[in-house]
């Protein structure tokens, strides 16, 4: 105990204390640790099984090696998974500061710069950020039990003695079962530079001096420690192909050959500030500063091969800023690593010079310097600002979860699992939407299966692994392959039996009605949960990848078994020396501690001009910084951030950037916004802004506004212009007038019939009983084409509702070629009306639409484009089609109170006026278009969607401009082969309607002459996104 270090236990103490309250608040909100906690759920319920269905309809968690996940596992069978995960997490923080001590005294065989280098890792920015923020569990246990290994293999090395070859390989063994990364990166960036220290501290043996040792020196003990070498890298070899052997035959089974996500740290940290200041400046923090002290101590004869890896280590985490990552990685791992755990072990490998320095700081040679050339003052001041600079990263960093959060605010997910656990509702597949990664705790609690998942190497389904799309829970953000995966989803999801989704982000709202999903409730939660009637429920029998039963066994066992043995090789035999009263054997590498008597003078000058110049750069990046973001300095700024604020919905924020001196109060102001909706106003998001002034003067400027803003359903693109003037040194925006329309009348009514469907009436665990279950409606297709246009194949037709009850519908069209081989399969989305009242008609088109960019040859778009659209490749040309149709009752989203008045044709350009005569505010109308030729037979539709909405008893004016139509081509007609509710098509008109008058229709064709069509029909789709 003589030995025992104060700082080692004070930085233990502090570190439990401060880290192990902390995670309490943070580790459940970062990126990673509830992905973790859904793989330890899979092996707390079945350890041996490898086979998850609840992601990705299906995939193998052999993908992952299983060490920390099984152990939170074993541990939720106390307390449950968060204690589980809390746990390991404590036992992470603890190896992290002893494995950051024993690796400091390795280097520098000094105890007390170990105890500074304990204690600095306590407060060490780049590990507060991985375990606060990215909470990456397995990083961690990993790296510290690779620190930890250090010290054994040095001593394997230096002395021969099989147990240290036996604690080290033990070390190793937990190490690759923890994480997959840290061991092959670990044996190139810390345990070669480690062996080649050995071989240099066993030349300086040989010789007097430092400078005595040359090459042919090196070179001689290299040839007499080459076989322990040898022996230590064959067998970490054989561990880490083995202990993990199931990983590596899955990785080779099931190769990524995914679209690479982009990640932050492959930006140009340069260009993206936000990237550089998460990926480089907080992990590195203070050190940035001691940067010229680092490389010099690296630099030294003993320390020269950790010098050439920090150096690397340190280059290949500026991600993209410079192009030498990616030359030196090539362009596949450099799209698959994510470069911050570069930087994550530069940080961690500086940490015991970062010690050394402290202590020389504190209490060596660069205390006496400093004070004997600066002052004692100058000395005090120095240490202040290290400290505080030490503190603000931490504080920071912590904090940094709080000012830009990385998850939703917190779900309650009881009522989501109720409703997932009641009327078999998990017999179908759903989807979550704006969980972020609390989409994983969800997975953990139930059974029920999700098409989604949330881990990206997992992913299985074409529509996620051709795009760039870690998971469709977050589409919104990843732009064009996002919305388009998840549109893929929402259109045809009977082909992954989705039947439910979950929506906690409104602005995936309107994609879902237009694809025909109906709102069927929401929880207490605030979750609205949305529906698609005629999905098919999963198959009894699922299918998945088996495994041999040895593979089961060996990642069942191998990983807790490799901790048992580690803990009994390396735990055990201190604890026995120390019960025999036998003294701890020293390492021989506490032989090469240095004295520090000498501080270096020119190191001194250069570290004092490096960190000015950094305060001089961080000084210019925040003077820019203020200059971009003050709001009000010039007219561009109060622009800008008055769209920032509109666009974050920010009104209060908004408002204060208007002219105080305008007679338009807050209140008059909140009253016109709250009016105000449709899809620009409700469901947008700015994506460019660009600024154009004319008449610009000191005090006052004209600016066009051209602004281009992304939606679930298209692109908008809309020009606004403003006056911006000056008062008392601050920029402010003229408030617009608002076309404040009048309706006719205070007080309206409006007598509709509405609809209840009742469901099961029996309180029961069993099958909905027949008597329960409504009859389908009865559909009539009155006319089906195939049609070419631009290139693309498409399906049209017109659909009837015959029945007497409202009906929700949606149609699927499959293509064929002479010989009845199917082509491809498709359902309509946009084009037409899902919900049709009785008697009520419907254009519909069926798109073909293929799994983006799922050929090399294919461009993916650098921007976002909603509308982006990749038709199906056929093999050979279609000539045969199949409509198939169903329906169930709707009661929903029956709002057809809107009408087209005072149309008028001009040249090919049409305008109008929408008016709703009803009581509910339409938030997003949708035009629907069908064309005809002279014979009235449709040959085309189209759609517009209205960007503004229109309000109870008020009118909004539309424009749309006509298509050229001739260049569409009819390659067939036929009702032949349409099916409606499973039953021949022509049968269903026959009974219900023998006497049709099939020229009824024509009265609402609008005769126009355009090119390529004769007549035009205009149908009204309307979305309501607060129904009252």
């Amino acid at each position: 105990m003589q030995r025992t270090n104060i700082l080692l236990i004070v930085a233990l103490f502090i570190g439990v204390a401060f880290h192990g309250s902390s995670i309490f608040f943070t580790l459940e909100t970062t990126y990673d640790a509830l992905i973790h906690l859904f793989f330890a759920d899979h092996y707390a319920n079945s350890w041996f099984e490898p086979w998850d269905y609840r992601w990705y309809t299906g995939f193998t968690v052999q993908a992952y090696p299983p060490l920390v996940h099984q152990s939170i596992g074993l541990l939720s069978h106390i307390g449950g998974l968060k204690f589980g995960m809390f746990s390991v997490a404590l036992i992470a923080i603890i190896l992290f500061i002893t494995g950051a001590y024993r690796f400091a005294l390795l280097l520098t065989g000094n105890r007390k710069i170990a105890g500074y280098t304990a204690l600095l890792a306590v407060f060490s920015s780049t590990f507060v950020e991985t375990l606060h923020i990215f909470g990456q569990l397995p990083s961690i246990v990993g790296l510290s039990v690779l620190l930890h290994s250090l010290p054994e293999i040095y001593l394997w090395v230096k002395t021969g003695r099989r147990r240290y070859l036996f604690t080290s390989l033990s070390l190793i063994a937990v190490t690759v079962t923890s994480h997959h990364v840290t061991p092959i990166f670990g044996m190139v960036f810390f345990i070669f530079p480690l062996l080649g220290m050995v071989v240099m501290d066993a030349a300086r043996d040989r010789v007097k001096t430092n400078k005595e040792i040359t090459f042919p020196v090196f070179f001689k003990e290299f040839k007499k420690l080459f076989w322990r070498i040898v022996t230590f890298g064959f067998s970490s070899l054989v561990l880490i192909v083995v202990c993990i052997l199931p990983y590596w035959i899955n990785s080779k089974k099931n190769p990524i050959t995914q679209v690479p996500i982009p990640h932050g740290s492959r930006d140009n940290f340069l260009e993206v500030t936000s990237s550089g200041l998460v990926f480089f400046m907080i992990p590195w923090g203070v050190l940035l500063f001691l940067l010229p002290y680092l490389f010099y101590r690296f630099f030294s004869k003993r320390y020269l091969f950790f010098g050439l890896s920090f150096s690397m280590l340190t280059l290949l985490g500026t991600g993209g800023t410079t192009p030498i990552p990616l030359k030196l990685l090539g362009e596949t791992a450099f799209n698959i690593l994510t470069l911050d755990r570069f930087t994550l072990w530069a940080t961690i490998m500086a940490l015991p010079l970062f010690g050394e320095f402290a202590y020389r700081m504190v209490e060596g040679d660069l205390k006496l310097f400093i004070q004997k050339r600066f002052g004692a003052v100058y000395h005090r001041i120095l240490g202040g600002l290290l400290i505080g600079g030490i503190l603000f990263m931490v504080i920071f960093t912590m904090s940094l979860g709080y000012f830009r959060p990385s998850q939703p605010q917190k779900i309650k997910m009881q009522p989501i699992l109720n409703f997932l656990n009641q009327d078999q509702h998990d017999h179908w597949r759903y989807l979550p939407l704006g969980f972020g990664d609390q989409m994983a705790w969800l997975s953990a609690q139930t059974k029920a299966m999700t098409v989604d998942g949330n881990y990206h190497s997992a992913r299985r389904l074409p529509e996620l692994t051709t795009r760039a799309i870690e998971r469709l829970e977050n589409s919104k953000f990843r732009g064009v392959e996002g919305i388009g995966s998840l549109q893929q989803f929402l259109t045809v999801p009977e082909k992954y039996n989705l039947k439910y989704i979950f929506s906690n982000d409104k602005f995936y709202d309107p994609i879902l009605y237009f694809c025909g999903w109906q709102r069927l409730q929401q929880l207490e939660n605030g979750i609205m949960v949305w529906e698609k009637l005629n999905v098919p429920p999963l198959p009894t029998i699922l299918p998945k990848e088996d495994v041999s039963i040895v593979l089961k066994l060996m990642w069942g066992i191998i990983p807790l078994l490799t901790v048992l043995i580690a803990f009994i090789i390396n735990i055990q035999w201190i604890w026995v020396r120390a019960l025999n009263s036998k003294p701890l054997p020293q390492g021989k590498f506490m032989d090469y501690a240095i004295s520090y008597t000498n501080f270096s003078k020119r190191l001194v000058t250069v570290n004092h001009f490096w960190a000015l110049l950094i305060l001089i750069i961080l000084s210019f990046g925040t003077y820019q910084f203020y200059i971009k973001n003050t709001t009000q300095i010039a007219p561009e700024n109060v622009v800008k951030a008055y769209y920032d604020a509109l666009d974050f919905k920010e009104f209060n924020r908004a408002y204060s950037y208007l002219d105080p001196k305008s007679d338009k109060s807050l209140s008059q102001y909140m009253l016109e916004v709250s009016v105000t909706d449709g899809i620009l106003s409700s469901y947008a998001k700015l994506d460019s802004i660009a600024l154009k002034f004319s008449d610009k003067s000191n005090n006052s400027a004209h600016v066009k506004v051209t602004t281009r803003w992304i939606t679930p359903l298209e692109n908008i693109y809309k020009d606004y212009f403003h006056t911006v003037i000056k008062r008392n040194g601050k920029w402010y925006i003229e408030p617009s007038d608002l076309n404040n329309d009048l309706p006719p009348d205070q007080l309206f009514t409006s007598n509709n019939t509405t609809f209840f469907n009742h469901g099961r009436r029996r309180i029961t665990t069993q099958q909905t009983h027949h008597e329960d279950i409504l009859k389908q409606p009865e559909l009539k297709i009155l006319s089906a084409k195939l049609v070419q246009y631009k290139g693309q194949y498409s399906l049209i037709g017109e659909l009837q509702n015959i029945d007497n009850v409202p009906a929700d519908v949606v149609i699927k069209g499959t293509l064929y070629n002479d010989t009845d081989k199917e082509l491809a399969k498709y359902s309509s989305k946009y084009h037409m009306k899902h919900k049709l009242m009785p008697k009520e008609t419907t254009s519909f088109r069926i798109d073909f639409e293929g799994i983006a960019w799922a050929s090399t040859k294919d461009t993916i778009p650098p921007t976002f484009d909603p509308d982006e659209f990749t038709p199906v490749t056929f093999e050979e040309q279609p000539t045969k089609f199949n409509l198939q149709c169903a329906g169930n009752v709707a009661n929903t989203d029956l709002y057809k109170e809107v009408s087209l008045q005072q149309l008028q044709f001009e040249k090919n350009k049409i305008s109008g006026i929408l008016f709703n005569s009803g009581i509910q505010e339409v938030t997003i109308p949708e035009l629907l278009i069908s064309y005809y030729d002279e014979q009235n037979q449709l040959i085309w539709v189209d759609h517009q969607f209205m960007t503004d909405g229109v309000r109870i008893q008020r009118q909004q004016f539309f424009k749309y401009e006509a298509l050229n139509l001739t260049d569409v081509k009819i390659i067939t007609s036929s009702l032949a082969n349409c099916f409606v509710n499973g039953l021949p098509n022509a049968e269903i008109g026959l009974k219900t309607f023998p006497n049709r008058n099939i020229a009824h229709p024509n009265a609402y064709l609008q005769p126009f002459s355009g090119d390529g069509f004769n007549f035009i029909k205009f149908d009204i789709n309307s979305y309501i996104g607060n129904p009252k």
